[in-house]
């Protein structure tokens, strides 16, 4: 698995890498506020920590980070785990053609079907083939298990209080949480069996 990099002797010291690296911009430009540039370096490096992480964690199932995020959003539909390409794009950091170019890949890996709307259409839909459903809670698993290995020092009260404190600066940069996603009646699909693009 990728590590931090960090030794235990640099954990010992109280500093991470983010304070190495504002230090000397204290020193070089005093005039500029590091509070804003250190919290945007933090999330960053978590990012990145925990990015590596979890592209390990999906190397067995020869998944990306991103097909394992459109598995999750729409196993985290519910039943029968479709959503519209257009609310998957809402919901993941992906580009309307990143979101197609996932769904191409899960679709030759049988793990997603397409499913049109018969009351429009125009109207499609991408659901969880069995596989997908199975595929989706067992990475979900193993990947819960593996953050509890990374933030096994990190204390229950002490990821609460980031986890908040992190949500009130995403709102307050208007990330807000996009609207429910349409549903459907069961009666009004029909498979496509198209594997192109969505």
């Amino acid at each position: 698995m990728a590590g931090t990099g960090r030794t235990p002797v640099e954990r010992g010291t109280g500093r991470d890498l983010v304070d190495g690296m504002t230090t000397a911009w204290r020193r070089e430009m005093p005039e500029v506020d590091l509070a804003i540039v250190e919290l945007t370096r933090r999330a960053a490096r978590l990012g990145v920590i925990l990015q590596d992480r979890l592209a390990a964690c999906l190397e067995p199932w020869s998944l990306t980070r991103a097909d394992f995020n459109v598995l999750n959003v729409l196993r985290g539909a519910g039943s029968p785990y479709e959503l519209r390409p257009s609310d998957m794009h809402e919901r993941l950091m992906l580009t309307a053609g990143g979101v197609s170019n996932v769904l191409g890949r899960l679709l030759r890996a049988e793990l997603v079907e397409r499913r049109r709307d018969e009351s429009d259409g125009r109207g499609l839909w991408v659901r969880l083939t069995p596989r997908g459903v199975e595929t989706a809670e067992a990475t979900m698993r193993a990947w819960a298990a593996e953050q509890e290995v990374l933030y096994r020092d990190v204390t229950e009260s002490q990821a609460r209080v980031a986890s908040a404190a992190l949500r009130e600066v995403l709102l307050a940069i208007g990330d807000y949480e996009p609207g429910p996603p349409q549903s459907r009646s069961p009666t009004t699909e029909k498979s496509t069996g198209d594997t192109g693009t969505a």
